[in-house]
């Protein structure tokens, strides 16, 4: 047998004599830890702590939160998803840099995208979807309720996403998708976490205008939605 896979035989023989609890364990405390330091970072990052372009030191971080890199690693993973960092080989990963104006630029588009969206939904699968809607907008309340920026950025995503992928032109949604809306709402949640409660709220009359099938209402609700996070950008 090569060395290599001997030595992972043995690793999986020791792994094995380790109570399944204590191996139940050892993962939420990994996973615990990645999230900790995921929503560190999260915090940080929108408050200048780390510059755009600035390298994370993995090792930095595995001190500071006193583990191994592991959850470091994985955290990091989580965040580039986002599109908050970058990693590049011999570059490490780093901060990707989102100027006021690339902010701008998405939200004006996305206000005229999901206007366009949602006067193509067909009355008769708006009608199957009201209820989805309506558990998202449930969630928003219920994350602000318990200050859960995290689950309400979550909550947000999903809401207007599922709004434009009830589109009958399937290429919104693509478009929609490549904007990144799910990392710049959670940047700009990051600076408006004591408004969730009425961020919340605001969606009430989308889903309202949603139920009484009035879809060109409903559009202009969702652009003047959009354009609402105009006004606060630097």
């Amino acid at each position: 047998m090569p060395k290599e896979e001997s030595i992972k035989s043995d690793a999986l023989a020791n792994l094995a004599q380790v109570p399944t609890g204590e191996v139940t364990a050892a993962i939420e405390r990994q996973r615990s830890t990645r999230d900790l330091i995921r929503s560190a970072l999260l915090k940080r990052i929108p408050e200048g702590v780390y510059l755009p372009g600035e390298r994370l030191k993995e090792m930095a971080l595995a001190h500071e939160f006193e583990v191994s890199q592991t959850p470091v690693r994985e955290a990091f993973r989580e965040l580039e998803t986002l599109g908050l960092l970058v990693s590049e080989h011999y570059r490490g990963t780093r901060v990707r840099g989102i100027s006021s104006q690339e902010f701008h630029d998405v939200y004006q588009l996305r206000g005229y995208l999901e206007e366009i969206a949602v006067q193509l939904i067909p009355l008769a699968k708006l009608k199957d979807a009201i209820a989805s809607t309506e558990a998202l907008q449930a969630s928003m309340r219920a994350a602000a309720l318990t200050g859960d920026a995290d689950c309400f950025a979550r909550a947000n995503t999903q809401f207007h996403r599922s709004i434009v992928a009830l589109a009958s032109n399937q290429m919104l949604l693509k478009v929609w998708d490549s904007l990144e809306i799910g990392m710049l709402s959670r940047l700009n949640l990051q600076k408006n976490e004591k408004k969730l409660r009425s961020l919340a709220e605001i969606h009430q009359p989308i889903v309202d205008s949603l139920k009484s099938g009035d879809l060109q209402k409903t559009g202009v609700l969702l652009r003047e939605h959009a354009f609402s996070f105009l006004k606060d950008l630097p």
